[in-house]
C-alpha cells in the first residue's frame, strides 16, 4: 500500500504542472508504458529509435507526406480523413517517374513563429542521409545500396517547393518523402553544403525539442518515470480549431500486469495492445470503451528454408545473374511445404497463443490492406492432405509410431533432396523471452510429431536467432512482420531474389525465387499505373495467389489490434495502425 501511494504521489506531481499549464476543461490522457522510458537519450524524431520517443513524437512533429486513415493510402494536406502535420499540399511527377516536385503549405509555423519551409525539408533530408547524426532511418529514405528506391537528392526550388530526385521511379517513391521534418534553424543552420551535422549529435533538442509543430509539445521529461506532454496554444489545423485534451502524458509501468491493472484502477485512462490474456478484462470492464480490429499491424509465420543450409548462397551474382543455391534437403520441395500447412491447425495455434485475439491469413496480405484479397480463402487444416502429400514427396511413415495414434517416424523413402534413410527431423526456432511465440513452437512441435515428423524446437537470444536467419544456417523459424502505414503491399524486400543475400543481412532468409512474382511485383511499382490502385491491387491479389502456392512461408495469423479508454473519455475514435489519431479532440472529465 505504502508504494502504491508514493506512486500515485509521484504521478499526481508529474500531473499537476501539466493542468497548471494547459489551464484546459479537459483533464489529460495518461498512457502506461510497459517498455519503460530509462534508457531515454534523445526526443530528436531524426536520432531515436526509441519506443518511448517515438511515441511521443508522433504528436509534436510534421511530414511532407501523410496518409488517409480510411483508405490507408498516402494523403496531402487537404484531403478528407488524413493525419495532421501534413505539410504537402500537392505533387507532379515526371514522366519516368524519378523526379517528384512538392508544393508545401504557407500556413504551417513551427512554436516558435518561424514559418516551416522547404529548408526544415531538406536539413531533415540531409540529416539523414549525412550518415554523421546515427539516424535509424538512414538507409531507409536516402539512395544506399540495397535502397534502388531511395532518394538521391532534395533541391530547394523556392520557399515552399522542392524537387526530390530518385534512383529510378517507383510508386513506393512517394512513401520515401514521408520522413519527419524538424526546424533547421533550431540547429543554426545556414543552408550551407559544408553544414557539419554532427552539431545534432548531444545537442540540447535531445531532451529539451524546442520549437515544434504539432497539437502537443513537451512539459517535461523523467527518464525511468515519464514524458509530459502539454497543448499548443491556438495550434489549430483543417477542421481543428483546438486542442481538447489537457496533455498527454506517458508514463512508465514496470510490466504489462501493472499495466493492465493501472488501466482497470483509473490510474490511466488508455491503453492499447494490452496482453491478450487480460484483453477481455478490459472489454468486459463497465467503465471501459474498448475497440477491436481485425486489422492486426504485425502477423507471425514460419519461414521455410529452401536452400542448401550447410553453404548459403546470395540469390544473384555481382552482374545480376540467378546463382544456383542447392535444396534444403526437406524444404525444398514445395509438396513438403504445403503438407505442413495442412497439418497445422492455424485457429488452434490462435487460440493457444494469443487466447484467440488473431486471424488467419490467406498469405502474405494482412485484411487491413487496400490490396487484401477477400477472395482468397486460407489453406485448410487437413490432415489426411498433409499425410497423402508426405507420402507423395516420398516422406513415408515407418510404421513404428512416435505417439499413440499417431504415424511412424517419417523418413525419406524416394525424396527429392535428401539422402534414402533421412528422417524427417529439423529445427524450428523463435526468440526466446516471448511468451506468444514459444507457445506457438510448442503447438507445431506437438502438433508434427503426429504425423511422425521431430521438430526440435528451441527459443534462442534474439539476435543469435537474427543472425542465424539472416545467414540462411538455419532450417525454419517463428518470425513477425509489422504491417505499414500508409500500408505499401510491396513485398521484394521479403520474396525476391536481390533481397536473398546471406552476407548483408538481407530479409529473403527462405532463399524463395519466383520469376512470374518478381515480374508482377515490379508491374505493380511502375509509375505509369501509380495513381491506378484497383490495376495495382489485381497485381497484388495474383501474387499472393503465387505467394500462397509456392509456400515460403506457412501463413499463420495477424494479431487483432485493440485499443481502449474510460468509458467517460468523449470524441475517442481511434484507427488501427495510428492509435491517437484524433487525440487532439479527446475530452477527459478532469474528475476521471
Amino acid at each position: 500500500m505504502r508504494k502504491i501511494f508514493f506512486v500515485a504521489l509521484a504521478i499526481a506531481l508529474l500531473v499537476a504542472p501539466i493542468l497548471a499549464v494547459a489551464q484546459e476543461p479537459s483533464g489529460p490522457v495518461i498512457e502506461g508504458n510497459f517498455g519503460g522510458s530509462a534508457n531515454l537519450s534523445s526526443l530528436n524524431p531524426l536520432r531515436s529509435n526509441d519506443s518511448a520517443a517515438n511515441r511521443v513524437t508522433a504528436l509534436m512533429f510534421p511530414q511532407l507526406v501523410g496518409a488517409n486513415l480510411k483508405t490507408g493510402g498516402f494523403a496531402m494536406y487537404g484531403e478528407e480523413n488524413t493525419t495532421t502535420g501534413i505539410l504537402g499540399i500537392s505533387y507532379e511527377v515526371s514522366e519516368d517517374g524519378t523526379v517528384y516536385t512538392f508544393k508545401m503549405r504557407e500556413d504551417a509555423l513551427w512554436t516558435d513563429g518561424t514559418p516551416i519551409t522547404a529548408t526544415d525539408v531538406k536539413f531533415s533530408f540531409d540529416a539523414i542521409a549525412s550518415g554523421v547524426i546515427e539516424s535509424p532511418l538512414y538507409g531507409f529514405y536516402n539512395y544506399v545500396e540495397g535502397n534502388e528506391i531511395g532518394i538521391k537528392e532534395v533541391k530547394i526550388i523556392d520557399d515552399y517547393t522542392l524537387e526530390f530526385t530518385y534512383q529510378q521511379g517507383s510508386c513506393l517513391a512517394l512513401g520515401r518523402a514521408g520522413f519527419i521534418v524538424i526546424p533547421a534553424h533550431a540547429f543554426g543552420y545556414d543552408g550551407s553544403p559544408d553544414f557539419d551535422f554532427a552539431v545534432m549529435v548531444d545537442h540540447e533538442y535531445d531532451l529539451n525539442p524546442d520549437p515544434v509543430y504539432g497539437p502537443f509539445k513537451v512539459a517535461n521529461v523523467t527518464p525511468g518515470e515519464a514524458i509530459g506532454l502539454v497543448p499548443v496554444e491556438g495550434w489549430h489545423e483543417g477542421p481543428i480549431t483546438e486542442v481538447v485534451p489537457a496533455g498527454f502524458v506517458y508514463r512508465d509501468v514496470p510490466d504489462q500486469t501493472v499495466l493492465v491493472e493501472q488501466f482497470l484502477a483509473g490510474e490511466t485512462n488508455y491503453v492499447t495492445a494490452p496482453p491478450v490474456g487480460r484483453r477481455n478484462d478490459i472489454r468486459t470492464d463497465p467503465d471501459v470503451q474498448a475497440k477491436d480490429f481485425k486489422e492486426g499491424t504485425q502477423w507471425d509465420y514460419i519461414s521455410l528454408n529452401q536452400a542448401d543450409p550447410n553453404n548459403p548462397q546470395p540469390g544473384r551474382d555481382a552482374d545480376g545473374n540467378l546463382i544456383d543455391q542447392g535444396h534444403h534437403p526437406i524444404f525444398g520441395d514445395v509438396r513438403v511445404r504445403r503438407a505442413l500447412q495442412h497439418a497445422l491447425n492455424v485457429q488452434e495455434i490462435i487460440t493457444g497463443a494469443v487466447f484467440g485475439e488473431g486471424t488467419q491469413m490467406p498469405s502474405s496480405l494482412g485484411a487491413g490492406s487496400w490490396a487484401f484479397d477477400e477472395t482468397l480463402e486460407p489453406i485448410p487444416f487437413d490432415l489426411d492432405q498433409a499425410r497423402a502429400l508426405l507420402d507423395e514427396a516420398g516422406w513415408v511413415s515407418t510404421g513404428d509410431p512416435l505417439v499413440d495414434g499417431g504415424d511412424g517416424l517419417r523418413t525419406c523413402q524416394g525424396c527429392l533432396y535428401a539422402e534414402e534413410g533421412t528422417p524427417f527431423e529439423f529445427e524450428l526456432l523463435t526468440n526466446q523471452g516471448n511468451t506468444r511465440k514459444e507457445a506457438m513452437g510448442l503447438i507445431v512441435k506437438d502438433s508434427l510429431a503426429k504425423l511422425g515428423i521431430v521438430v526440435n524446437f528451441e527459443a534462442i537470444d534474439f539476435f543469435l536467432m537474427l543472425d542465424t536467419v539472416y545467414t540462411q544456417a538455419y532450417d525454419a523459424h517463428i518470425g513477425t512482420w509489422g504491417a505499414a502505414f500508409p500500408d505499401d503491399p510491396d513485398q521484394l524486400q521479403l520474396f525476391s531474389s536481390s533481397g536473398d543475400d546471406p552476407a548483408n543481412q538481407s530479409s529473403n532468409g527462405t532463399s524463395y525465387y519466383s520469376e512470374e512474382f518478381e515480374k508482377l511485383s515490379l508491374e505493380a511499382v511502375q509509375p505509369a499505373i501509380c495513381n491506378d490502385l484497383e490495376a495495382r491491387a489485381e497485381i497484388y491479389r495474383q501474387i499472393q495467389g503465387i505467394l500462397q502456392e509456392d509456400q515460403p512461408y506457412i501463413w499463420l495469423f495477424s494479431q487483432n489490434a485493440f485499443i481502449a479508454a474510460a468509458a467517460n473519455v468523449e470524441n475517442f475514435d481511434p484507427h488501427p495502425y495510428i492509435d491517437l489519431a484524433g487525440v487532439e479532440s479527446w475530452f477527459v472529465p478532469s474528475a476521471n
